[in-house]
């Protein structure tokens, strides 16, 4: 068993979210920070469905404090993509989740990877991290370099992942893959 990830469903109905997605390409990438050329994840492309809002950051010209502590908003792609909530708030019942934090939508386009990173800050170390793949095939891995263990998923696999240690994404397939990443803080408990 793996000490970075673990499966927590699979077989979960994806197809409703993947024809949303198909039927609206334009709503990739219209938040494109993570997607610069010096982030890891420069070979992606992404969909931001809940995170901090930017509307005061941008008022005032500059991100500093973007990610500190925060209580996040939808972001206008969520009204776009109603399958996204279902799939999330059941996620949340399944984990005991008592707090949403960031949610996103990431595509690895086939022969792309992301780059070998640690997320860091607030964010990171608050929220538990959990993949629902909406997309995924042979090829496709989720991989820890210095722990030399790979999750490799299927269509409505649902993972919890540790992300605060090295980790990266190959998708070595001839389709894109597609996976919705929901940041949960869970209930452990007194």
């Amino acid at each position: 068993m793996s000490k970075h990830f673990y499966k927590i469903a699979e077989g979960v109905d994806v197809a409703p979210l993947m024809s949303e997605l198909v039927s609206q390409p334009e709503l990739w990438d219209v938040d494109n920070e993570r997607i610069t050329s010096n982030m890891p994840h420069y070979q992606t492309h992404d969909i931001w469905l809940r995170y901090n809002d930017k509307r005061p950051f941008i008022e005032k010209g500059s991100f500093v404090g973007f990610n500190d502590p925060h209580i996040p908003i939808w972001y206008p792609a969520i009204n776009a993509l109603p399958s996204a909530k279902k799939l999330i708030f059941d996620l949340m019942a399944k984990v005991d989740g008592e707090m949403l934090g960031g949610v996103l939508l990431y595509n690895v386009p086939a022969g792309k990877e992301i780059l070998i990173h640690t997320d860091t800050g607030w964010h990171a170390e608050y929220f538990e991290k959990f993949n629902i793949n909406i997309q995924s095939q042979p090829g496709c891995e989720f991989y820890y370099p210095d722990a030399n263990e790979a999750m490799t998923s299927n269509t409505g696999d649902v993972y919890w992942f540790r992300n605060t240690v090295p980790h990266g994404v190959r998708n070595n397939s001839d389709k894109d893959q597609i996976i919705l990443t929901a940041c949960i803080k869970t209930f452990r408990g007194t």
